[in-house]
């Protein structure tokens, strides 16, 4: 349009996309409805009333000069109406432009997980469309990598009528590229989902824009709600469409979860050793643990097992069994391999160190009498070359030589002297001639170093004992003797229990044999015999006793082996008890209420000679590997996150003993400087000699798990050491403590902002869930005419020319 026409019209500055455009003028305040009636009639009106009043004054005037002056004032007055109903210039113009549509890319450190993706043929055909040679380097492929191949694949369909914008996000602000797909690293320690979505259509808040293409494995920890961005959107008219990226299950890993085995062993012993495996996500997948120990060599391979994962998650046991034929320490490394692509290998190796010690368990045997019992006791102990021997006669004279394969001048006076021994018997011992401090002694004994105690009833001392009324004279008079440590033993008597002299020469008038319990009828301290008919033979053909101490009844928890064959002594709790044992601590306590077994060497002294064995082994063996229990503890795993749930578990380790063990035990669980939380161990009937407690940790830091057994739990005694288990708990990964994918999140934020959500498998369908591709446009100029100089002008011009007309008729 030419300058003075735009100038004629009053138009400010016309733009270039007007070219081409057309053109139409409006009246902005034109009126209507009633006053649109109004105005017409008004028009009307002054039509009339002008002609009326040029007819009166021109009466003498022709009538063409009356028509050009009546036309002349009506122009007039329709320039004012023009003026008055704002005449206004319009240029309209039509055009078509391509919509926005945004891609926003998750590259946040979970997306740099791989998948198992368990479908092989669906991961098959998805291989194929992304261009990979098969499906087995998709699942070692993270799932950025993937999503990046399908993006690639995606972008020739979504730009088509279509400007694209692509963003990544993790924890910092956008990142925009709109050039070529860039190699995306997985770093992101957040992943704000919401806000990055927020952004996104802020930038592009007055443009059209056609959806958002959100690709993420959904696994939002931080920024605004996604849920409530996406609500917003769809008030926008903005539809999200999500493509999942991972799988469910989540990433697949194997992880050697521990190495059980005893941290002490005997040389020769037959010795297993369990590798604990975990796998999650590994379902139907295979891998190869490899035993080695080390050796000057370098590492030697001790053996390999093949495990199987046949569920989804779950822990695998294998076993290797070894005899060490050398002492000293010996270290294994167990490894896990051949698993296939795992989250990650760092924790597919594990090692334990064993110590291996000669078979020998030191003994002191204290004695109250010379009886013929401790004759043959001390004879047998000698003659035994898997002990080391030392015995006290307390009735000896001064100048008078202990037995033993290392004799004594002294007892022990303090702990570091008792420690030096595996298993303490007292056979019937003067407690006055030993002093208050071997209550101590004993029990610290027992119940912290993990030594055995075997206490053999006698007719000299055991009566006042038990009755309470042994006392210690000394210097400053009679005191009490300290009979504390009699609460370690596995049974209890009453005071006053005891029978007269009348009756107990009743009673041993005829001798009587032992009477085996079920459990002692299977423990291998009555195996005499490998054969079981002949040491049937062997138990019956014992021959009988005639003295015995009778006891109230054992304690809960012991193991009572043997009772009273006579059915005439027994109490309210039953026959009286002859042989039981149990645990205190670490350490096992053994009773023995009769002193007899000598006489088993008349019928072979083999059977006499090996019971001392087997039962100096049973309860010597703790100590001598180091005064452990006979249950392990472990946990599911060593390191844990914040929120997770920690599982504590008892494992028996010595067959059908070990698995009465666990069946009451009390534990604690306690972060430094706070209080402990009881943890309540629960056997587990499926597992017979397992027992477990879970709790969860909600504060990082090292935890200290303790397990009593539930003789001693309930009693704050400082002389009994417990089992434990160190934990290390530390802070959520917000990233990687919840791999999988999240398909639940991003449907709702689809279905929300009137989207659609596609698996990876489903990805060529992304393209038809966006609608909108070009985007047509009215574009309109508008500029108002009133104040133009046409119109001013053309005003100026009729109001000269009516006034030339009236001076050419000679009109006032």
């Amino acid at each position: 349009m030419p300058d003075f026409l735009q100038w004629l019209l009053g138009l400010k500055q016309v733009p270039d996309w007007a070219a081409g455009g057309s053109w139409h003028v409006q009246l902005q305040s034109k009126p209507e409805g009633l006053w649109a009636i109004v105005c017409v009639a008004l028009v009307g009106l002054a039509v009339v009333g002008i002609w009326y009043l040029y007819r009166t004054e021109l009466s003498l005037v022709r009538p063409l000069m009356r028509v050009a002056l009546v036309a002349t004032r009506l122009l007039v007055l329709t320039c004012v109406a023009f003026m008055l109903l704002e005449l206004v210039f319009v240029i309209t113009k039509r055009e078509s432009q391509p919509s926005n549509l945004l891609v926003l890319v998750d590259t946040s450190e979970s997306m740099g997980l791989n998948d198992p993706y368990p479908d092989d043929e669906k991961l098959g055909d998805l291989a194929t469309k992304l261009g990979y040679e098969s499906s087995e380097p998709m699942r070692k492929e993270q799932r950025l990598a993937i999503a990046r191949k399908g993006i690639e694949k995606l972008l020739p369909s979504l730009a088509r009528e279509r400007t694209i914008s692509l963003y990544t996000f993790a924890q910092e602000p956008l990142a925009s590229s709109r050039e070529a797909l860039p190699n995306w690293e997985a770093k992101g320690t957040a992943t704000a989902i919401g806000t990055a979505m927020a952004s996104a259509l802020a930038e592009h808040r007055g443009q059209p824009v056609a959806g958002l293409l959100l690709v993420s494995d959904g696994q939002a920890n931080a920024g605004e709600d996604s849920r409530k961005v996406a609500e917003q959107a769809a008030k926008q008219g903005v539809p999200i469409v999500c493509l999942a990226v991972g799988s469910e299950q989540g990433p697949s890993n194997a992880r050697l979860a521990a190495i059980e085995a005893d941290p002490v062993v005997f040389m020769g012993d037959p010795v297993e050793i369990t590798v604990v495996v975990e796998g999650e996500g590994m379902q139907g997948r295979t891998g190869a643990v490899v035993l080695e120990k080390r050796e000057q060599a370098g590492w030697m391979p001790v053996g390999r097992e093949e495990v199987t994962f046949e569920e989804a998650s779950g822990s695998k046991r294998v076993s290797f069994k070894l005899a060490p034929d050398s002492i000293g320490e010996i270290e294994f490394r167990a490894q896990l391999s051949e698993t296939g692509p795992e989250l990650t290998e760092a924790d597919n190796t594990a090692t334990h160190v064993m110590k291996v010690v000669r078979q020998q368990i030191r003994v002191l045997l204290v004695a109250g009498g010379a009886s013929p019992e401790v004759q043959f006791l001390r004879n047998a102990l000698l003659r035994d070359t898997g002990l080391e021997f030392a015995c006290w006669l307390q009735t000896a004279g001064g100048g008078y030589e202990q037995v033993g394969t290392r004799p004594i001048r002294r007892l022990p006076s303090n702990r570091q002297e008792l420690e030096q021994y595996d298993v303490l018997i007292l056979f019937d011992p003067d407690m006055r001639l030993l002093g208050p401090a071997w209550s101590d002694l004993i029990t610290h004994f027992v119940g912290t170093s993990g030594g055995g105690l075997v206490f053999v009833a006698g007719e000299s001392h055991t009566r006042n004992l038990f009755d309470g009324t042994a006392t210690d004279s000394g210097k400053g008079g009679e005191s009490t003797v300290n009979h504390q440590w009699l609460r370690i033993l596995p049974v209890v008597s009453d005071p006053g229990l005891y029978r007269s002299n009348a009756e107990v020469a009743l009673s041993a008038r005829e001798p009587w044999n032992l009477e085996l319990t079920e459990d002692g009828a299977i423990d291998p301290i009555f195996q005499f015999a490998a054969d079981p008919g002949h040491n049937r033979e062997v138990l019956t053909s014992l021959p009988g006793m005639y003295w015995h101490f009778p006891v109230t009844r054992a304690k809960p928890g012991a193991t009572v082996l043997a009772r009273h064959g006579d059915p005439r002594m027994r109490n309210s709790f039953g026959r009286n008890v002859l042989f039981a044992m149990h645990r205190y601590g670490p350490g096992r306590t053994a009773f023995l209420g009769f002193d007899s077994t000598y006489r088993w060497r008349y019928l072979h002294e083999e059977y006499f000679d090996g019971f001392w064995a087997r039962l100096i082994d049973r309860v010597g063996r703790s100590k001598a590997l180091g005064g452990r229990y006979p249950f392990t503890l472990s946990s599911n795993r060593s390191v844990f996150h914040t929120g997770d749930q920690v599982t504590i578990t008892a494992r028996a380790a010595e067959g059908l003993e070990g698995s009465n063990a666990v069946l009451d035990l009390r534990g604690e669980i306690e972060l430094a400087g706070q209080s402990p939380l009881a943890l309540d161990m629960k056997p587990l009937a499926e597992r017979p000699g397992e027992a477990q407690a879970e709790i969860t940790l909600n504060e990082a830091g090292s935890y200290t798990v303790r397990v009593l057994p539930g003789n001693v739990a309930g009693e704050s005694d400082p002389n009994v050491r417990p089992a434990t288990v160190n934990l290390k708990v530390e802070a959520a990964d917000n990233e990687l403590d919840r791999p999988k994918l999240d398909r639940a999140l991003l449907e709702d934020v689809a279905k929300a902002s009137g989207g659609a959500a596609f698996s990876i498998f489903d990805y060529d369908k992304i393209p038809d869930a966006f609608k909108i591709g070009q985007v047509h446009r009215t574009l309109e100029y508008r500029d108002e005419m009133w104040d133009a100089p046409i119109m001013y002008g053309s005003l100026l011009v009729l109001l000269t020319c009516e006034w030339l007309l009236r001076k050419r008729s000679r009109m006032a």
